[in-house]
């Protein structure tokens, strides 16, 4: 009932259109009796109509075409009602000898059609703009934060003219970051180091340094040192954008089976930067003829080599840190000997934009008692089901600090909540009344290497048999250690 109502709300224009349309129809059918013509006004509104709905109709036909999202069992259909339409005006609205009660019953399928068809095509339109924005990834952006100490006399980015600089050597994008401060910062002098920690400290214990690091790397510090941010201050940052070029995969999403990367990133920014901390590392296995899906959370402080580099090793957080989601995805498969052709990089934020605009969703504490989230006291979990809004859906996915097995339990919680949310997306319920909310929600805070051809060539598969898939998951364990890491070596 809830969902008919909010449609009503988003479309009660059309209602009124329909009263509106029905009240000229009689009129003219008045008119045209006393006039005692052969209903001409009423032919005329019915022609008018009927022309809206062709046109509503063929549109409709067209976006689901160049889409093709539809198998061709159900796009014959809408051809047929096309076809369906023309025969209308050609043996009833062209034609004088017509009753009137005949040419009511046309409008009366006419506007509910142009009403359904405009709903229709406003939703394609809207879910086709979606894909092409944010599918098929083709710029990533590196964000640098100026650091200075909290008690430098420093206070913009002014004060840095014809000041020394230090930044690590170790970038993608040296020439064009240096271009960037070029523009912003006068003469300044540029001081390279190889070691982003040694920079770090010490920006936190020397009055006179200033530095400029990728925001992941502060984002690491202000993770590892809670009092980091009462010992300096961010002046300014600056980001860099650069085009990518996704190569084809070679794998048909309809038939073979894939495997998609979800990264789940935690910027202080909100943004989502090229090279950040990685908290949520899941795999999607996709097995599409099976209708099936086996998520495998690995937790984000395993301990594992970080693709290419030698030495120590890492965090595997740490990998999207040091070489971005490439370097996450070449360490997991290193580290399960597989191939893994997709990622999904989703923002914190988010989590929260969805489960509000779906109006929530139900999480299961598995504990014998109640506790409050670590990253937000206010968020309370009761033994049992418990209803929640964004904020505290993101803060069960991140708690660990409640459980005995910390990480492993909090990768089980982010699979509930994944797992929690495609079940009230896919509703046909949430839908129909949420649809523009969830799409505005997810606008612009996820970034994937998967093609607009590819979700389309996915629904559409889906569109076909109706089938309900099965979703399956599974956690990596492991033991507690303290190590030297390749991100840090000088500290455990």
């Amino acid at each position: 009932m809830e969902s008919v109502i909010n449609f009503l709300a988003d479309y009660y224009i059309w209602f009124f259109v329909a009263a509106g349309v029905l009240l000229f129809a009689l009129i003219g059918f008045i008119i045209d009796s006393k006039r005692k013509k052969k209903n001409t006004v009423l032919r005329i509104i019915s022609g008018f109509l009927w022309l809206l709905a062709l046109i509503s109709m063929g549109y409709l036909c067209y976006l689901i075409y160049t889409a093709n999202i539809l198998p061709t069992k159900y796009y014959m259909i809408l051809v047929g009602v096309m076809v369906f339409l023309i025969l209308m005006f050609i043996l009833f609205i062209r034609n004088k000898n017509s009753r009137a009660w005949i040419l009511i019953i046309c409008d009366i399928i006419f506007i509910p059609l142009i009403g359904i068809t405009y709903f229709a095509n406003d939703k394609l339109d809207d879910t086709l703009k979606f894909l092409k924005d944010n599918l098929n990834a083709k710029y990533e952006t590196n964000i640098y934060n100026v650091v200075v100490n909290k008690n430098s006399n420093i206070n913009s980015i002014s004060d840095l003219n014809n000041k020394t600089i230090k930044l690590v050597n170790d970038m993608d994008d040296k020439t064009l970051l240096e271009k960037s401060i070029n523009k912003k910062i006068k003469n300044s002098k540029l001081e390279y180091s190889e070691n982003v920690a040694e920079l770090l400290y010490e920006v936190k214990d020397n009055i006179e340094t200033i530095i400029i690091v990728n925001s992941g790397n502060y984002d690491a510090m202000v993770e590892e040192d809670q009092e980091y941010t009462n010992s300096v201050k961010v002046l300014d940052t600056i980001e860099i954008k650069q085009r990518i070029e996704n190569t084809s995969t070679g794998v048909d999403v309809t038939e073979d089976p894939f495997i998609v990367y979800l990264s789940g990133i935690d910027t202080r920014s909100g943004k989502l930067p090229a090279k950040s901390l990685s908290d949520v590392n899941i795999l999607l296995v996709v097995n599409p003829t099976e209708k099936k899906i086996l998520m495998v959370n690995t937790p984000r402080d395993y301990y594992v080599q970080l693709h290419g580099k030698t030495g120590l090793k890492d965090k595997l957080t740490h990998a999207g840190l040091v070489g971005g989601v490439n370097m996450s995805m070449s360490t997991l498969e290193d580290l399960y000997e597989i191939k893994v052709p997709y990622y999904v990089r989703v923002n914190f934020n988010a989590v929260v934009k969805l489960v509000d605009a779906i109006d929530g969703i139900t999480l299961y504490n598995d504990q014998t008692r109640s506790f409050s989230c670590w990253t937000d006291r206010d968020c309370v979990f009761k033994p049992g089901n418990n209803k929640v809004k964004g904020k505290c859906a993101l803060a069960f996915a991140r708690e660990r600090h409640a459980y005995t097995d910390g990480d492993r339990h909090r990768g089980e919680n982010q699979e509930q909540v994944i797992q929690k949310i495609i079940e009230k997306v896919t509703s046909s319920k949430t839908l129909i009344s949420k649809y523009s909310d969830i799409l505005t929600s997810l606008n612009g805070t996820f970034e994937t290497n998967i093609t607009t051809e590819e979700i389309t060539s996915l629904v559409k598969m889906q569109v076909d048999d109706m089938s309900g898939w099965t979703i399956d998951t599974y956690n990596v364990s492991g033991s507690d250690l303290y190590a030297y890491t390749y991100s840090y070596p000088s500290r455990e």
